[in-house]
């Protein structure tokens, strides 16, 4: 390739370093606001703390169950489920159980992932195992 970095189909690490070094000792001088590269007016710290910060989320699963059962979860429902998943995460628990009115959610904490839903129905004659504890809301 006529860049340098891959000569005689090796990739040339010393000729790669020497370019980013170079890119980067262009951009010095200049404001944060002008080398920062945006996506859609947002810039990639914004994204990341968005994501660090991100909602709970519905794994495949758990979201073909909740279809599969009719279970309705609404905005104030994600709330409370998100401050439970927290609760969990401060005390340790990495899969949890989270008891939330006539539902039930499996609940990887550190991640913020529901990994399944039981309703009203279930809960009377399920056993729930793997779990680090549990959380009644």
């Amino acid at each position: 390739m006529s860049d340098g970095i891959i000569i005689n189909n090796r990739y040339n690490l010393t000729d790669a370093i020497i370019r980013q070094t170079e890119r980067i000792n262009s951009t010095q001088g200049r404001k944060p606001e002008e080398t920062s590269q945006t996506y859609n007016g947002r810039s990639f710290q914004e994204i990341l703390n968005e994501q660090l910060n991100r909602r709970i989320s519905f794994s495949k699963h758990a979201s073909q169950r909740t279809e599969e059962r009719n279970i309705q979860i609404s905005e104030s429902d994600l709330s409370r489920l998100e401050d439970a998943c927290d609760r969990a995460k401060q005390k340790g628990i990495r899969d949890a159980l989270i008891v939330m009115d006539d539902s039930a959610f499996i609940v990887n904490a550190p991640n913020r992932v529901v990994i399944t839903v039981v309703d009203k129905n279930e809960l009377k004659s399920n056993v729930f195992t793997n779990i680090d504890g549990a959380v009644f809301i």
